[in-house]
């Protein structure tokens, strides 16, 4: 309590007169600053393992966006930060949600078919397909691969439902965008066919309904091994285990010919919708002592449920725990908001808001969603991202930090906090994690991983595979880093990394285009674009809507990919982008892949 000056000056006054000569100063008091509270904290490994035993827990069934263990999960997280007192970051609510589309599923009291004369064949349903109120009735056609651009092939296609193999060809030239099961149907459809049956012969597995569902204008389904005899027999060839004699490389061991036509038509029908889902960030405030200035610290805690076309483990439908992917990076986030919030205020000038953010692996949707739905007031405030993805099977003491190139704060504060671990560092600012989300809105982020291994995106892994000692070092590198920013609050500037073309993959070309997954638009919207590519040559723009390319329409990502097998690199194409509502029209020259 404050005592009023008066009677404290009337107290001295009073007091008897003492001796002139200070008392000795105690030497630990003289020579000791104060002690730094961020010394005094340190990620707990108990935090991290219960955390982690929660979200990787079989009854979590793998996360799914939109699933009870999705909810439980969220639950979970916001549980935790009310816990340490942390105000919820969306108004009164820790929660944002949103919804997302995850493939198709049939009508009310409908079912798919497809007939071929009497027999009706088991189908599957394909999550690119045009829903049909009745069956449409045409000739069937067998096209192999449906990679082929014989003339005759496509005059046998006009009109047609066609049979197109699953896979590819045994051709190591070919440009993998051709063989995706999207594209043979757009091509199929452009050259007038007017139903789509991909054909998996010897797979009992299911084609993976999930993710975005567009609609490509042509009814498809899939018929696997058990509707292969019936199929065969369509064509009158008799089902054979026998590998081809010839070296076509669309003949197929049951010994059908592309190009060959079907005794009877085929009536197919598909009664479908799209598959709305909800799921949702979410997000806690930690408030600083300054003004208002704040660090974004997030983490993803969706996983695969039992398995989707994600998977690495094709045919299991089983848990995919996600113990690693990302379990670790959610409790890696909540044990650092708990060693954060025992630091005095005085000592945090930054805001810190911790986000656990939904839908991930479906196209970085949710941190999508947060960005996209920030004020320009909320996103002057941010001043970095810091993103955990894969932290929890750390080998040896090597970090990977990407981000680093994204502001010239990043090195030398790296270089100085790194120790015991030693950081791995990558310059660019995209990937396929949340930090990508915010360095395309002009932010600098850092994204800690502590590398790949082969249980990546299967049920394998799990619990027992995690490093959780590993983990709190990771974290505690976080923490250095948080604490050098508050004690230090440099300037983070924020820089375009100029990267490479993509080296992987087999494409013939490269667009340099970043885009926006979790865009509802007509066409392809792009988050960005890669500084020294084609796209920023050609004077494409962050927000365009690509809605032509070469000779195509494109109006959505199936189509988009479509293109990539029929550009060349060098060779220039118009263009035509919406930006701001406004058809501009353009010409880009797509690059050659770098390669090494």
């Amino acid at each position: 309590m404050r005592r009023p000056l008066l009677a404290l000056l009337l107290l001295l006054a009073c007091r008897p007169a003492a001796s002139t000569t200070p008392p000795p100063a105690d030497p630990v008091q003289a020579t000791q600053p104060a002690a730094d509270p961020w010394l005094a904290v340190h990620l707990d490994e108990p935090t991290v393992r219960a955390h982690l035993n929660y979200l990787a827990d079989d009854a979590r069934q793998g996360r799914a966006p939109g699933s009870d263990g999705d909810r439980e999960s969220a639950a979970h997280v916001q549980a935790a930060f009310t816990q340490l007192g942390l105000q919820p970051a969306f108004g009164a609510s820790y929660t944002q949600p949103f919804t997302l589309t995850d493939g198709v599923r049939l009508l009310p009291d409908q079912r798919p078919s497809l007939r071929i004369g009497p027999a009706d064949l088991p189908v599957e349903l394909l999550p690119f397909t045009q829903s049909t109120t009745a069956p449409i009735s045409a000739p069937l056609v067998y096209l192999g691969h449906g990679v082929d651009d014989s003339p005759a092939l496509h005059k046998a296609t006009k009109g047609a439902i066609v049979v197109v193999r699953a896979g590819a060809p045994d051709d190591p030239h070919l440009d993998p965008t051709r063989t995706r099961t999207q594209s043979k149907l757009i091509a199929a459809r452009d050259h007038g066919a007017v139903g789509f049956i991909l054909w998996d012969p010897d797979s009992d597995l299911a084609f993976p309904n999930h993710g975005e569902a567009n609609d490509l204008k042509i009814p498809a389904l899939a018929v696997g091994k058990a509707g292969t005899p019936a199929l065969l027999a369509a064509f009158n060839v008799k089902p054979t285990t026998s590998k081809p004699t010839t070296s076509k490389p669309d003949d197929v061991h049951h010994g059908l010919v592309p190009g060959k036509r079907a005794k009877q038509k085929a009536s197919l029908h598909t009664p479908v919708e799209r598959v709305e889902l909800t799921t949702q960030n979410i997000a806690a405030v930690l408030p600083g002592s300054g003004g208002g200035k704040r660090i974004v610290i997030g983490a993803h805690v969706d996983h695969l449920g039992l398995g989707t076309g994600s998977s690495l483990a094709p045919g299991q439908s089983a848990v995919h725990n996600g113990a690693d992917d990302n379990a670790s990076g959610v409790a890696t986030l909540l044990a650092l908001a708990a060693a954060i919030a025992r630091v005095p205020a005085a000592a945090r000038p930054y805001d810190l808001e911790f986000v656990a953010f939904g839908a991930e692996e479906m196209g970085l949707l949710g941190s999508k969603h947060y960005v996209g739905a920030l004020t320009p007031e909320a996103r002057a405030r941010i001043v970095a991202m810091l993103n955990f993805d894969m932290v929890g099977r750390l080998q040896g003491d090597a970090v990977v930090v990407s981000g680093v190139g994204t502001s010239s704060v990043w090195s030398p504060l790296l270089n100085k906090v790194a120790a015991p671990l030693q950081v791995r560092p990558s310059e660019d600012g995209f990937g396929a994690s949340d930090q990508a989300s915010f360095y395309t809105a002009g932010l600098p982020v850092l994204h800690f991983f502590s590398g790949t291994h082969a249980d990546y995106h299967k049920p394998s892994d799990d619990l027992d595979k995690i490093n959780f000692p590993g983990a709190v070092a990771i974290g505690d590198l976080s923490l250095r880093v948080i604490a050098t920013l508050m004690q230090e609050q440099p300037t983070l500037d924020y820089l375009k990394v100029s990267a490479a073309a993509p080296r992987a993959g087999g494409f013939r070309v490269s667009l340099g285009t970043v885009p926006d997954y979790a865009a509802k638009v007509d066409g392809v919207q792009l988050a960005d674009v890669r500084a020294g590519g084609a796209a920023a040559a050609a004077g494409m723009l962050a927000g365009d809507i690509i809605t032509k390319l070469g000779t195509r329409e494109i109006h959505n990502f199936d189509d988009y990919m479509a293109c990539f097998a029929e550009l060349k690199p060098g060779v220039a194409v118009p263009a035509q982008v919406l930006r701001a509502g406004k058809p501009i029209d353009l010409q880009i020259t797509p690059s050659a892949p770098q390669r090494r």
